[in-house]
């Protein structure tokens, strides 16, 4: 086995045959979801890194084989570890009126109130009606209208059994669509 440092943050490890079957790895099996072929490579790649002076810790390891005749080149490139962003998933808002009448009024009240919010649909689900909004959030003014003629039922999860219990009344735009005809 060489170990060669080509820059401040690369080496590269030659295997040769003897190495290779010493350590019982196979290009053709040599892969990151084997486990065994994994743990031996990434104590190689450390222990080339901690030899060459490169400081692993806290870093990612991107490791690139390429095969060699009987053996194999590892280079090994330690990069600084960049902050994770986990993205926000796209929530959901549900709210739920136990009589027509009342989901109606509520409709009519949010109509007013002029809201051009577009992602929203009403369903009919065990005698009660929700009106889904496809935003984690909705304007102040429009979630206190609502909560006079019914209740907040939930979020994303609430809104998928609805989705998929319910039977739908307005695909989209429910507000603007049911409301304009109450008006």
């Amino acid at each position: 086995m060489t170990i060669n440092k080509l820059d401040s943050n690369r080496v590269l490890v030659t295997l040769g045959n003897d190495e290779m079957n010493g350590f019982e790895l196979d290009f053709a099996r040599m892969s990151l979801e084997d486990d065994r072929s994994r743990r031996v490579i990434l104590r190689l790649t450390r222990l080339a890194c901690r030899k060459t002076g490169i400081e692993t810790r806290g870093k990612r390891l991107n490791i690139e084989a390429l095969m060699m005749g009987d053996g194999c080149y590892l280079l090994v490139t330690v990069k600084s570890a960049s902050k994770q962003y986990r993205r926000k998933r796209a929530g959901a808002l549900c709210f739920r009126f136990e009589s027509a009448g009342a989901f109606l009024g509520a409709v009519e009240a949010a109509y007013r109130h002029s809201c051009q919010m577009r992602k929203n649909a009403a369903y009919e689900w065990n005698g009660a009606y929700f009106l889904l909004f496809s935003y984690p959030a909705i304007p102040k003014a429009l979630r206190l209208t609502l909560a006079e003629f019914g209740e907040k039922h939930g979020g994303a999860l609430a809104c998928a059994r609805v989705k998929e219990h319910g039977r739908l009344l307005c695909p989209q735009s429910a507000i603007e669509t049911i409301g304009a005809k109450l008006v």
